[in-house]
């Protein structure tokens, strides 16, 4: 059996990994002098308060309404709460003032309001609370590497095929046979002090046009950069008879995250400066990049350049109705079809 290579992930720009939980309105007040977002023990809470104010928020909770919810939002928004602090774009604290002074007639527009009032939080322990990145987010993005590596020396591109058919044959083989079977990457826990902020998630079209891009707003819990998580990734060797006819090459497995990531990264650096948004600083791993450090890129808006094959990108055009859809063809361009807001490169080492 291979030995299990210890792998550190920094993180070098904000990055969110979904895990389909959201701050619940019950459980967090804003501060708007602290400018953060406490996260309390719900719990805890309603064990402070004294026996008139328990009544009154149980009242509340016991409504059920939509309008309720903005009866939560006022009632803990004077109390004083103690709990975890997380950082916020200075936007959340009137948005949120918003929310919780919005009139209680009118339940389709608290509906509305509360919806795009939704915060998402990104994968956590549930144990300490603190962030976390998922070993599958991180082999998902090795295999994508992976495969564009394969389909250039193979010389496959430009093809429509279904993306599991196009996988088996890079891969000369699927699940019980899938050489990804072998490759075992473990969860990756943090290294000293994590801190995440919360932000807004905006569409932003890579090349300037006269027309805004188009697409609702989220609110997303992000991991900030300077972070460190340690974790293991292990390529194990396939026995003779589990049938793998393409087991994989450890040294072109890691290599080809460096062919894959840094072409998305120099992509990106065009997309960044016609935004105007931060760079992306990568100095400190000057001389280890292709060495002992690689390039990756995970979590939400990865964008399609960086979780599509290379070389083999199509993406899917709807018709009138009664007409067959049209395929674009994907490209690593500033006028990708992707517009989201780019972020999300880490580096490990």
């Amino acid at each position: 059996m291979e030995k299990p290579l210890k792998v550190r992930l920094h993180i070098i720009s904000p990055i969110h990994i979904g895990c389909d939980d959201v701050y619940e309105p019950t459980s967090f007040v804003i501060d708007e002098k602290k400018q953060k977002l406490i996260d309390f023990d719900p719990l805890e809470f309603i064990k402070s308060l004294s026996s008139q104010d328990r009544q009154k928020f149980t009242a509340i909770c016991m409504q059920g309404t939509i309008s309720s919810i903005v009866g939560i939002y006022k009632f803990i928004s004077g109390k004083q709460v103690k709990g975890r602090e997380v950082e916020i774009a200075s936007e959340l604290s009137s948005h949120y003032k918003k929310v919780r002074d919005l009139p209680t007639n009118d339940e389709s527009k608290i509906r509305q309001e509360l919806n795009n009032f939704a915060i998402s939080r990104t994968a956590f322990n549930p144990h300490n609370n603190l962030p976390y990145i998922p070993g599958s987010s991180l082999k998902g993005s090795l295999r994508t590497a992976y495969l564009s590596k394969l389909a250039k020396n193979m010389g496959i591109k430009d093809r429509k095929d279904r993306a599991k058919d196009l996988e088996r044959e890079l891969l000369d083989g699927s699940f019980a046979t899938d050489p990804f079977r072998m490759v075992k990457v473990s969860d990756f826990m943090p290294v000293g002090d994590v801190t995440t902020k919360i932000v807004y998630a905006v569409n932003k079209k890579k090349k300037t046009s006269k027309f805004d891009a188009r697409g609702p707003f989220q609110i997303l819990e992000t991991i900030k950069e300077g972070a460190i998580f340690e974790g293991l990734i292990n390529i194990q060797r396939p026995e003779d008879k589990a049938g793998i006819g393409r087991p994989i090459n450890i040294k072109e497995f890691i290599m080809s995250t460096t062919d894959f990531y840094n072409k998305v990264l120099n992509e990106e650096k065009g997309a960044i400066k016609e935004i105007g948004a931060s760079h992306i600083n990568i100095s400190k791993f000057n001389g280890k990049l292709g060495e002992s450090a690689f390039l990756i890129r995970i979590g939400r808006h990865s964008g399609a350049e960086a979780v599509t094959i290379e070389g083999n990108r199509y993406i899917k055009i709807m018709q009138g109705k009664g007409q067959p859809p049209s395929f674009l063809r994907m490209v690593l361009q500033l006028s990708g079809f992707h517009p989201k807001q780019v972020n999300q490169t880490q580096t490990m080492d």
